[in-house]
């Protein structure tokens, strides 16, 4: 009887060792050796054609980007929620069609709840990533290579940066609703972007409710405040008829002219080089709208209403921003054919005389102490006449 009973106890172990092996390669373990010697099993790498197809992203890139997330995730949850790059899949493939949290579990055979949990923890695990993939340049010599790129690209000089905001839809808040509701016609919170000559975004401020302007958006964000206080860039300049212009950033007429931030003579009224000067400030500054459009074409939850609570909003588009960065820095192809374009926003214009002529006067020397954002921007109107 004894011997019959352990003949049975047998048999059910090897059975369980038998079915065990069987989801080894679904729930990897989270040592390093084992996560190393067993990722991307066949299981796996049918949901990550699911990423190649909606983000346009490689194999070689996707484990990079797990390599690099691995130290933000939790361990201890990583064999009840399935390997690092199942996860990481899940959320790259929520975060590019915007998907129901439902049909999202069905395709990675898990629970709702946990694929929300597992959403939430890589978002906030990418946004742990910022320093890495977002700042602005550090050294005189990253400063002069963005100057470089614009110039060689549009045409003006000085500039390191194209600043601009976009609305990214979500559900009305429960308290302070009407603070939401924008000039278009449904609710949202603001994205400032400021970026590169090569659309990576440098610095980022986003939470401001859809009724804020723009430029109060801008007068409140860190970034005004690095450049009041020359914290912004390297203290470079290029002398232009005896005016030291400073680092410059480009932006629409919805913004403040500042001694930092040139935008374009009123759309109308402008003539001759002050109209050149403006499509020329133009070529530079479509730089943003194009990271805008490139960020919502990959990442499409930016596109559609976003069902966050407005608290959680910011790490949804952190995340974002950081994968949209880091696609950027693999030279990853954009389905041109799959997005659809960031529109220009409208521009606030001011009417000015009709008079204006937009007649060329050659500057006279003058002192940066001295020198007035209005004075800065006539000299660079007498260099673009000049150089184009």
């Amino acid at each position: 009887m004894l011997d019959e009973l352990q003949h049975k106890v047998g048999r059910i172990c090897n059975a369980i060792q038998r079915i065990g092996s069987r989801f080894t390669s679904i729930d990897s373990s989270s040592s390093p050796e084992i996560h190393e010697n067993k990722r991307l099993v066949n299981w796996e790498r049918k949901r990550i054609n699911f990423i190649v197809i909606y983000t346009i992203m490689p194999e070689e890139a996707f484990l990079n980007l797990c390599d690099l997330l691995h130290p933000y995730i939790p361990k201890q949850t990583m064999k009840t929620t399935g390997s690092l790059e199942k996860r990481v899949a899940l959320t790259l493939y929520k975060l590019a069609s915007n998907t129901e949290f439902h049909d999202v579990a069905n395709l990675f055979g898990i629970g709702v709840s946990t694929a929300c949990d597992v959403f939430w923890e890589v978002c906030k695990g990418l946004c742990q990533l910022k320093r890495k993939f977002i700042g602005m340049p550090k050294s005189e010599e990253d400063v002069k290579t963005i100057i470089k790129g614009f110039q060689e690209k549009s045409g003006f000089p000085m500039c390191a940066g194209a600043l601009d905001g976009t609305h990214i839809p979500i559900l009305a808040p429960s308290s302070f609703h009407t603070d939401y509701y924008n000039r278009k016609g449904w609710y949202s919170v603001i994205l400032q972007g400021l970026v590169d000559h090569q659309y990576m975004f440098q610095d980022f401020d986003v939470g401001w409710p859809g009724k804020c302007h723009d430029s109060f958006v801008f007068q409140n964000s860190k970034l005004h405040a690095k450049l009041e206080n020359g914290t912004c860039f390297p203290p470079l300049t290029k002398t232009i008829q005896g005016v030291d212009i400073p680092v410059l950033i480009v932006a629409d007429s919805a913004y403040s002219l500042s001694r930092n931030v040139m935008k374009p003579f009123p759309e109308g009224v402008a003539r001759g080089p002050r109209l050149q000067f403006s499509a020329c400030l133009s070529r530079a500054r479509i730089h943003v709208e194009h990271a805008f459009g490139h960020l919502k074409g990959r990442w499409r939850c930016l596109m559609k209403r976003n069902d966050s609570q407005t608290t959680n909003i910011k790490f949804v588009v952190a995340a974002c921003i950081v994968l949209h960065n880091f696609c950027e820095s693999w030279k990853l192809d954009f389905p041109q054919e799959q997005s659809r374009a960031e529109m220009p926003e409208e521009e606030d214009t001011e009417q000015e005389h009709a008079d204006d002529e937009g007649t060329l006067i050659t500057p006279e020397p003058l002192d940066l102490a001295s020198s007035t954002a209005e004075q800065i921007r006539e000299v660079l109107v007498w260099y673009i006449s000049e150089n184009q």
